[in-house]
């Protein structure tokens, strides 16, 4: 009897860590979803920047007005911004694993 109860208790012991082991993973697939979901979205705010630096970009080139220094300046500081955004991207995946 005394084998019969080992096995019992070697099966649960075994079925514990199959099922920690299984929620372990499940709960990685969801951070790893979530971490997908916000890089995304910074991508996406990223992206939006882009076109406008781009829109910003072709203006400047047509306004003979405006002074090279303030459209440096601009650009300066929304490529900047991009690439704090790249930044932010990179982090999401370093600080979700």
């Amino acid at each position: 009897m005394r084998t019969e109860e080992a096995k019992a208790e070697m099966k649960s012991r075994w079925d514990k860590l199959v099922e920690d082991l299984q929620r372990e993973r499940d709960e990685i697939r969801v951070r790893l979803n979530l971490a997908r979901k916000e890089a995304e979205d910074e991508l996406d705010r990223v992206d939006e920047r882009i076109e406008s630096f781009k829109r910003r970009a072709t203006s400047a080139r047509g306004e003979a007005d405006d002074s090279l220094d303030s459209i440096q300046a601009a650009a300066d500081k929304l490529w900047d911004e991009i690439r704090a955004g790249f930044e932010r991207v990179r982090k999401s995946f370093s600080s979700k694993e």
